[in-house]
């Protein structure tokens, strides 16, 4: 069994791949560079699939986040001014749910706790990492713990920190596309209780997400052009509000409320190669997706869970593999397809060129059709298999 582990990152895939490796009797230090609290309040909206739920059920914590999770039982398709739609049922698809709604206060929070109870399991607060360095066969990270340098000795090392660490003596090759798209998210409200329905509507501006949260709200995902994006942002509460009910029509029913709008750009990036054979990247740090299937922090989950297996099964002192590339090809082998049809429905849904709108019809009324394609496509993207 591998000795030291030190894990850059301390969201989700990060907390997770930590747990998961205290669980096997591993020593781990997870450096992050955010103060304790930081997380606290955060009412980000989380989608996890149902290899999700699995793994933080093997971590015990899930009985604790369904609580205040929000069961999603229906996901609707559609498209503005176009025939076709396609409804998923998770009764269809013999599950109890497509996936579940969390904040990101919550999941984080849980998975602190869990790791507060694993003696193996350390977290270093207000700790940014610099620079790796190595001396007698024996290497060593250097980071800054409130404002002091400091050195801790690492038989390997793991990046769960959404790509942005720029330490000194990573040698790491990425292949990045700048989208020159955008996000908005916002909080809404309806006068319509949701059930459980989630829903997609792709327009002409982009495709809008709608993810159902407790108290029967929404969080709203608008992702478009930057130029689209821009021009929402400078409407008020009640301009927005009418454009995305223009948009969407009345099936969510009237929305009455908007509120904590925040916007990103979007970006497609995947790891190409790390050159430091005891390092390896995990989650948005070794690859970015387009938010449209809500695939990202599933990908990074299910990562990590590999990774825990992948990394217990290891020697000791492991001087003649290169554990990045074993792990590289075993990451990419269990998620290129979820990837590839992640970034197939980005261009394939947000294309408006002419004789693109019926094609998508037609396909969704194709889908909505075929219930042992429904089943299958559920299946991909919940289990990732």
């Amino acid at each position: 069994m591998i000795k030291s582990i030190v894990i850059v990152g301390g969201g989700p895939v990060g907390l997770i791949s930590a747990a998961l490796m205290g669980l096997n009797g591993l020593h781990v230090t997870l450096l992050e560079s955010k103060p304790k609290d930081f997380d606290h309040k955060d009412s980000k909206a989380l989608a996890l699939s149902n290899s999700s739920v699995f793994i933080l059920s093997r971590l015990k914590i899930w009985r604790l986040l369904e609580q205040h999770a929000t069961a999603i039982h229906e996901i609707h398709t559609s498209q503005k001014n176009s025939f076709g739609r396609t409804l998923l049922s998770s009764k269809d698809c013999e599950e109890d749910a497509l996936g579940y709604i969390v904040s990101y206060a919550d999941l984080i929070n849980a998975l602190k706790e869990k790791i507060n109870t694993l003696s193996t399991v350390k977290i270093l607060f207000n700790s940014e990492a610099k620079s790796l360095k190595e001396m007698n066969f024996e290497k060593s990270i250097e980071f800054t713990e409130k404002n002091a340098t400091k050195s801790m000795l690492y038989s390997l090392l793991i990046l769960a920190d959404g790509g942005h660490s720029k330490i000194k003596g990573l040698k790491i090759v990425r292949e990045e596309i700048k989208l020159d798209h955008a996000a908005l998210v916002s909080h809404l409200e309806t006068n319509k209780k949701h059930k459980g329905r989630a829903y997609e509507r792709f327009t002409a501006e982009g495709p809008i997400a709608l993810l159902p949260n407790k108290h029967d709200t929404y969080t709203v995902v608008w992702t478009g052009p930057e130029k689209n994006i821009s021009e929402l942002l400078k409407l008020d509460d009640e301009g927005l509000l009418k454009s995305i009910q223009a948009n969407f029509g009345s099936r969510a029913g009237t929305f009455t409320k908007i509120s904590n709008r925040k916007t990103f750009p979007l970006k497609s990036s995947r790891l190409v190669n790390i050159n430091n054979s005891d390092v390896i990247s995990i989650g948005n740090a070794s690859q970015v997706i387009h938010p449209v299937a809500g695939q990202g922090l599933n990908v990074g989950i299910r990562e990590a869970f590999t990774l825990s297996s992948f990394v217990h099964d290891l020697p000791e002192t492991p001087t003649k593999l290169n554990i990045a590339r074993e792990f590289n090809a075993m990451r990419f082998n269990k998620s290129a397809d979820i990837i590839n049809i992640t970034n197939h429905l980005a261009t394939f849904f947000s294309n408006d060129l002419v004789g693109i709108s019926e094609l998508r019809g037609l396909t969704l009324t194709l889908l909505d059709c075929l219930s042992p394609l429904k089943r299958r496509f559920v299946k991909k993207m919940s289990y990732g298999e």
